[in-house]
């Protein structure tokens, strides 16, 4: 009987070391588990930045036209919302300059000129107000938007080579035909639109502006002589 009683306390004692050694085995387990982090996280506040320099525009509101298909347009194509023009055969020295036009007729932040994916305008009255024309191997674009005219100019490589009302503001030319006006300085804001004339070798543009009594004043002509990359600054050529 008493060897009985031993073996029966011996199976309790292996039972209860097998109970302790899985207890101890759990915990270690669990200890060296790592812990997942909490899935539940934040919205983040970091603010989304629209890198895409172009709006989303409809195929039908998305037109491809040559460079006087372009300039021969009345008006926009598409009404209330965007429209983009993209200018498919601008080519100088065998390379293409990327060109598109996007126009709204309503409040929108992305419409005006871009070469080759660049804004190179912000302002957009109308597709009308631009113009585009190929001399001595140089894109020269007539921009009359904002009450304003300006010229700029590209090389074949996409690079601005000129820009007319930058040139103005640093040079801050006096027209003689506006002496005895509060302001006799020439500014894009004091450009006859209907005035600009080009060739290979330079363009000319005439001078107005408004008296105190909403009267228009002809001014004096003016012309930008340039060649290859160098344009010279503007030269007086006769009152008008």
């Amino acid at each position: 009987m008493e060897g009985e009683k031993k073996k029966v306390v011996l199976i309790y004692v292996l039972m209860l070391l097998v109970i302790v050694l899985i207890v101890a085995l759990t915990l270690v387990v669990l200890n060296n588990t790592p812990k997942k982090e909490n899935s539940t996280s934040l919205p983040s506040t970091t603010p989304k930045v629209d890198v895409n320099p172009y709006p989303n525009i409809s195929d039908q509101c998305t037109f491809d036209l040559t460079l006087d298909e372009y300039n021969a347009l009345t008006g926009p194509k598409c009404k209330n919302g965007y429209s983009r023009y993209n200018i498919s055969n601008i080519q100088i020295g065998g390379q293409t300059i990327p060109v598109t036009v996007i126009y709204t007729d309503l409040d929108g932040n992305k419409a005006g000129l871009y070469v080759k994916d660049k804004r190179a305008t912000t302002k957009m009255d109308n597709v009308t107000n631009i113009k585009f024309g190929i001399f001595a191997e140089k894109l020269f674009v007539l921009d009359t938007n904002n009450n304003e005219s300006n010229v700029l100019v590209y090389s074949k490589e996409s690079l601005k080579l000129y820009d007319l009302k930058e040139t103005l503001e640093s040079l801050k030319i006096t027209d003689p035909s506006f002496t005895n006006l509060n302001d006799s300085t020439i500014s894009s804001k004091t450009i006859d639109p209907a005035s600009f004339n080009f060739s290979n070798t330079e363009f000319t543009f005439k001078t107005q502006t408004v008296d105190s009594s909403n009267q228009i004043i002809s001014g004096s002509t003016y012309k930008v002589t340039f060649n290859e990359d160098k344009f010279n600054n503007p030269e007086f050529v006769n009152m008008n």
